[in-house]
């Protein structure tokens, strides 16, 4: 199912942002903050108040948004208009070549949140990292819990690897309103069982060491920390780690120094 919770009205109607919660069918119609078209206002008792495109469209808000994605940009979007020291909060802002989930200057930064539970793809969180970066704002990847960070290891996704390079060693996971938990992945190493074996009459061994592995990681939580109040905006130069490269960019980032290493 498509949901998207924010919509335009067309400018000579006198209105032009439009929450789906609350807006009324007798105010369409409604435009697409990102593609410009018409889309359907959906309210009832069981699923939340969305609007839809009318037909599958090439459309990043169309894309398969899930209720769970919308819930959570909904409830860090109400966190933050409430605080004084933020301003120009906006859902799914529309920059021209990028739509921010959550836009909002916060203590003056212009940040631009973005949150994932999908496999995003690496190339598309790098060209927006960088476009957000032309455009003079910071950008936060949050990633929305979907598993049990808690366990002995953890397999990222290359978009979560991607942000723990880029983030200097944590990943962000949104832990209700705006509230965040940074996970730092640290390696795994799996045990090799010594085995042995008789080729030629000759008796070989091997085994017997401890491996890095390749997929696996162990979580390590750092304390959650507030968006408003643990955070500030950080240059960070273009850099190649392995196999993972990152642009030129300014992000938002946490000021907890690195507890992994304490």
């Amino acid at each position: 199912m498509t949901y998207t919770d924010h919509a335009h009205r067309p400018a000579h109607l006198g209105q032009r942002q439009s929450p789906a919660r609350s807006s009324t069918k007798p105010d369409a119609p409604f435009i697409c903050p990102a593609c410009r078209r018409e889309v359907v206002l959906h309210q009832g008792l069981i699923r939340i108040h969305h609007f839809a495109h009318k037909a599958r469209v090439a459309c990043r808000l169309g894309a398969g948004e899930t209720e769970d994605h919308l819930l959570t940009k909904l409830s860090l979007f109400d966190a933050l208009r409430k605080e004084s020291n933020v301003q120009d909060v906006e859902l799914e802002k529309n920059f021209g070549t990028a739509v921010a989930d959550v836009f909002a200057v916060i203590s003056g930064v212009p940040v631009a949140v973005e949150m994932q539970r999908s496999a995003l793809a690496v190339s598309e969180i790098t060209a927006r990292t960088a476009e957000y970066h032309r455009l003079g704002i910071a950008v936060l990847w949050i990633d929305i819990p979907n598993g049990d960070l808690g366990l002995s290891r953890y397999s990222p996704a290359a978009w979560e690897r991607w942000c723990h390079a880029a983030y200097f060693g944590r990943v962000y996971y949104w832990a209700g309103g705006q509230t965040l938990r940074p996970v730092h992945y640290a390696p795994l190493a799996l045990r090799v069982e010594e085995t042995s074996w008789r080729t030629n009459g000759q008796i070989h061994s091997g085994g017997g060491y401890y491996r890095r592995s390749r997929r696996w990681r162990t979580p390590r939580p750092g304390q959650p920390v507030l968006l408003l109040k643990g955070f500030q905006r950080s240059l960070r130069h273009a850099w190649t780690g392995g196999s993972v490269h990152g642009p030129e960019c300014t992000l938002f980032i946490d000021r907890q120094p690195n507890w992994w290493d304490q």
